[in-house]
């Protein structure tokens, strides 16, 4: 069976405008900024819970500026922290997601996703 070319043409526009609507990297799953309350206590830690329940965040979270934070049991990490599956670097003092740059030779990508390891 052959194709002709306006069929051809207009699987090409489809399969085109479909990859366009996907974006290269997924995104992460933020969580809704309404529902969340973060604090810093006397030890300086910060600290992620749920407004309604009272129960800590594990998750991803987006400040005012977009930075994203990753909670684990409702504390930021900071460094280098593996979640499912994927390795991520944290700012060591603020806990904001490195993205693409080079991290002490370990590149992350525009997820915060290590891609590459840089030789020395």
């Amino acid at each position: 069976m052959r194709i002709g070319r306006k069929t051809a043409a207009l699987f090409l526009a489809v399969f085109i405008s479909a990859s366009a609507a996907v974006p290269a990297f997924a995104s992460h799953k933020v969580i809704d900024k309404d529902t969340y309350i973060i604090e810093t206590n006397e030890d300086k830690e910060t600290t992620c819970t749920y407004v309604e329940s009272g129960k800590p965040v594990t998750g991803w979270v987006e400040d005012e500026d977009e930075n994203l934070y990753y909670y684990d049991h409702g504390v930021m990490n900071h460094g280098w922290d593996k979640i499912r599956g994927e390795w991520y670097y944290f700012d060591p003092e603020t806990g904001i997601l490195a993205t693409n740059t080079t991290v002490l030779n370990y590149e992350v990508d525009e997820d915060g996703r290590m891609i590459k390891i840089r030789e020395w």
